[in-house]
């Protein structure tokens, strides 16, 4: 679960050249935070509730050329956001989506993975308490549970700005969503894109997308 395709083609997705400070909420090692480093002059605060995880990720910042923008803290963003004075112009996630389901024995993969200790609306109303007036959230999720995300964020009074449908192939369904909300009402603007072709390479859009964040492809 180092280097996922979910963690890098949401942070390349979203747009955050004008962001000034940018929150990344469940880490990892550090992968979204690195790329949105890449991306934007912004100061970038990683957190995570694994002190392992958490030292790794410092660990690779270190090692990276944006070490002097980037932080990574040992905190749940419920913690965070009580104890933060920062205000944030973007925060984004790969949240924990599996909710009652068979849990591995690895206890690090169920905190990645499961949303015991981050609920879709513990997410939601830190990003309220931490995000500025003219800020954006953007989560990656499956699709199913993407699509009651949006249900429970607009609930929270969050208006989703645009939607990106993934799908892992032409023939396949769409099985992950990107999705961005702010705080004010706004049009929405639905887009797609096609990770492999059916002869299982990358596609053109896909490379395109994420071309700059990989030393190979």
């Amino acid at each position: 679960m180092k280097v996922g395709t979910d963690a890098v083609l949401l942070a390349a997705l979203v747009e955050m050249a004008d962001c000034k400070s940018i929150l990344d909420i469940g880490c990892g090692s550090g992968v979204i935070s690195l790329i949105c480093a890449q991306k934007s002059e912004a100061n970038i605060f990683a957190i995570d509730i694994d002190q392992n995880s958490v030292e790794q990720a410092h660990e690779n910042f270190e090692l990276s050329e944006w070490k002097t923008h980037l932080k990574a803290y040992h905190s749940s963003v419920q913690t965070y956001a009580l104890k933060s004075q920062e205000k944030f112009d973007l925060i984004i996630s790969n949240p924990p989506f599996f909710e009652n389901a068979l849990k591995s024995p690895l206890e690090t993969r169920n905190k990645a993975r499961h949303n015991d200790t981050l609920s879709s609306e513990d997410l939601l109303n830190s990003a309220r308490q931490l995000l500025n007036t003219n800020g954006k959230i953007a989560v990656i999720l499956p699709f199913t549970e993407g699509e009651e995300f949006i249900k429970i964020a607009s609930s929270h009074q969050f208006y989703l700005q645009r939607r990106v449908e993934i799908q892992p192939k032409p023939s396949k369904m769409a099985n992950r969503l990107v999705l961005e909300f702010v705080l004010s009402p706004c049009e929405t603007s639905t887009e797609n894109i096609i990770i492999r072709e059916e002869g299982n390479e990358y596609t053109e859009d896909y490379r395109c997308v994420t071309k700059d964040f990989y030393l190979a492809f």
